[in-house]
């Protein structure tokens, strides 16, 4: 410590921590590095960046500056970040968290106190903010507890007349427990939020809002029976109530409690030449945790994958196919089912050539129900209500690259890469859209001389919309120069681009683009950068013309500097 003696460390610690309680982020204190050289790290940089435009819009200034910084100090694990930025338009400068945390560590265990989050499962505890304390115990390699306990959710009194609705302060308290044996890993979960119904807030149970309480209990389990079998599971119950006042969560036959469970099994087999999977996920239909901000409910998902690879690694295969069911116990106004299939294959030939081939398709099925029941309709008039919406997507991709020349001052090599996709939706039996298909291909040549760090290309890009009332067509080339100069840190690209569009054969017009880019980098730290831009757009019987400038600089910096390790091992 050459700058630091205790009594000042000491005092910079007392100092960072009444920073914490001004409402600033501090985190991650790590109190076994106590000691070590370099307590103190500050980090942080800055830049400023100019465009210029013409023919901007009316209101726009063609003239823009804006400067931007950040600075971080750290301190044993501890940081306090700050950022500012501005502009000849406005001024902002922030401390990006206005929350505070502090996590001590030591060894096994670390202490989250203030803003935190915690993970336990997504049925349960699943990445929610909270304000309060939490644990985190690994004390060996079989055994680690976590525990927290918070607020999930402030009492607000909202504004209905900008449509925020007013909300209980919502408290949590979570349990998690993981034991890991030979053969796989056992995971004990339980999870319990409530509103606070002390703090009354006025015609808050007027816009429907109640008070709800949550448990949720679950458990994880991962097994590796065989070396190349492995199995994980998930099983939770969700005791909820929709009023706390009327019956509490642990009261399973109360008037407003209701319990819900979720479950997930996975299957996966690693075989000489590649790894087969299942899976299935069911989640039913009003399950929810206070746990996650969002739940999603009422559906089945089921999976199955298969991958391998052939000939040596030459031949890798991948193929997905999922279907997945809403409305499952028939109460929704839709049913709503998905499938998803795809395939991709990877040939290598050679170590110049290689070839990538993939198709997918995309499977929707929609029924929206009637007002009036099918079942008990009558009369036809008592179905104009319902839909019946079918959408199929078919994507089919195929990419090739191949390095012709590859020495040690010249290379070439070829690209190609080609789409197509076919979409055809049905409504009421009624098709739409049956011709649409879309199409698009690109082929490019590079030519690199090694020597004198240059680099040439010419791309080629095509693409055809077809739709039933019209076909639209896209044309053009791309000209690119990239020069580099290593010994001096710069490198600069020209490029220069055509593109014309058609309509049913017929020229709508062209855009031809210029660009130009230097960057420059001085000792690692200072970045200049400088770009320009220039098209000229024709379109009908109209002509546009775009420039512009921009212009950067950065610098960026930190302190003490990194020591290399031959000085570290001389100390």
């Amino acid at each position: 410590m050459d700058l630091f003696d205790k009594k000042h460390i000491l005092w910079l610690q007392m100092v960072m921590m009444l920073l914490a309680g001004q409402n600033r982020m501090v985190n991650a204190q790590q109190l076994d590095r106590i000691g070590e050289d370099d307590p103190l790290r500050i980090n942080g940089g800055v830049s400023v960046n100019q465009l210029w435009r013409n023919n901007v819009q009316p209101g726009t200034k063609p003239y823009s500056l804006v400067a931007t910084g950040n600075l971080t100090a750290n301190f044993y694990g501890m940081s306090i970040p700050f950022t500012f930025s501005w502009s000849n338009e406005q001024w902002t400068y922030t401390q990006p968290f206005n929350r505070f945390a502090l996590s001590p560590s030591y060894k096994w265990a670390t202490l989250h106190l203030g803003w935190s989050s915690m993970n336990f499962s997504n049925y349960s505890l699943s990445g929610h903010s909270f304000m309060g304390v939490g644990v985190e115990i690994a004390p060996g390699d079989k055994f680690c507890l976590s525990a927290m306990h918070g607020e999930l959710v402030r009492a607000s009194k909202g504004d209905t007349l900008r449509g925020v609705e007013p909300r209980y302060r919502r408290m949590g308290t979570g349990l998690k427990g993981d034991y890991t044996f030979e053969k796989g890993e056992i995971s004990l979960m339980v999870f319990h939020g409530q509103d606070d119904t002390n703090q009354p807030i006025d015609i808050i149970d007027s816009l429907g809002i109640t008070p709800m309480e949550n448990v949720t209990i679950g458990t994880r389990l991962s097994l590796r029976p065989m070396n190349k079998l492995s199995l994980v599971s998930e099983f939770h119950i969700s005791s909820l109530s929709n009023d706390r006042r009327l019956s509490a969560s642990t009261n399973f036959d109360g008037t407003a409690t209701r319990q819900y469970h979720a479950a997930l099994l996975q299957l996966a087999y690693n075989m000489g030449i590649g790894s087969v999977g299942a899976g299935v996920e069911y989640v039913e239909p009003g399950y929810e945790t206070l746990g996650a901000y969002y739940s999603v409910n009422d559906f089945i998902n089921y999976t199955i994958n298969f991958s391998t690879s052939m000939l040596a690694g030459r031949v890798n295969l991948t193929a997905n196919t999922g279907i997945r069911q809403n409305n499952l116990n028939n109460l929704a106004d839709s049913d709503q089912r998905d499938a998803i299939s795809s395939i991709a294959v990877g040939i290598i030939p050679s170590e110049k050539l290689m070839f990538n081939l993939s198709y997918s398709n995309f499977y929707n099925y929609t029924h929206v129900r009637p007002l009036i029941d099918e079942l008990i309709a009558q009369t036809e008039y008592e179905l104009m209500d319902t839909l019946r919406f079918t959408q199929i997507n078919e994507n089919i991709n195929l990419g090739a690259n191949w390095r012709i020349v590859e020495t040690e001052s010249t290379s070439h090599a070829l690209m190609l890469n080609a789409g197509f996709q076919q979409a055809t939706q049905t409504q009421n039996s009624a098709v739409e859209n049956a011709g649409s298909r879309f199409m698009n291909g690109s082929g490019g040549y590079q030519y690199g001389l090694k020597d004198l760090n240059l680099n040439f290309s010419l791309n080629v890009n095509y693409s055809r919309n077809k739709a039933p009332e019209s076909i639209m067509e896209s044309l053009g080339p791309n000209l690119s120069v990239r020069k580099t100069f290593p010994e001096r840190s710069l490198s600069c690209n020209l490029s220069m681009g055509w593109n014309g569009t058609y309509t049913n054969g017929t020229n709508n017009g062209n855009i031809t683009t210029t660009r130009l880019n230097i960057a420059y980098k001085l000792k690692e730290l200072h970045q200049f950068g400088f770009s320009t831009a220039y098209n000229h757009r024709k379109y009908n019987a109209s002509t546009t013309q775009h420039a512009t400038a921009t212009l950067n600089y950065s610098y960026s910096f930190g302190w003490p500097k990194q020591k290399n390790p031959d000085q570290n091992s001389n100390r």
